[in-house]
């Protein structure tokens, strides 16, 4: 049998990482408007899994986005962010540095090397995109705010 402390932990365990795919849901969205309508690319990212289509790189787009929102909200696990998770200013502000962690590493280094090995033609390395860069700088700011601003509701 649990207890009441177990139970509120588990509660606020649950809705602490939901909160971050619902960030990262919004998030994911707004970021793949800019890919798809202002770059154009939203297929590459279907490419990676071997399918060009907008569908497809839709889908996986907003995988991603999830992903990476729930690695972003782990970093509070660690005691020195812990007290930031649910403030907002901070929370948007760390949110903003791992995307663009995320740009640099992620679309700039992997993707085109991930897109080369499976034989779609590629961008060269670095690909750093300015509009990339901001998408994903939008991409992160949601992460952080909307992420924050929902915990402090728990």
């Amino acid at each position: 049998m649990s207890t009441a402390h177990e139970r509120q932990y588990v509660e606020l365990t649950a809705g602490y990482w939901s909160h971050l795919v619902i960030a990262g849901l919004v998030a994911g969205i707004l970021m793949g408007v800019v890919m798809h309508e202002v770059m154009g690319m939203i297929q590459a990212v279907g490419a990676l899994y071997g399918t060009e289509g907008t569908t497809a790189g839709w889908v996986f787009h907003l995988w991603h986005a999830i992903v990476f929102a729930l690695v972003y909200g782990g970093f509070f696990m660690w005691g020195r962010l812990q007290p930031f998770h649910d403030r907002i200013l901070a929370s948007t502000t760390l949110g903003i540095v791992w995307a663009t962690v995320l740009w640099v590493g992620a679309a700039g280094v992997l993707m085109p090397l991930w897109l080369g090995s499976v034989g779609v033609t590629a961008p060269s390395v670095p690909a750093l995109n300015p509009v990339s860069g901001l998408g994903h700088v939008l991409y992160g700011g949601v992460v952080g705010g909307l992420s924050a601003a929902l915990h402090k509701r728990l």
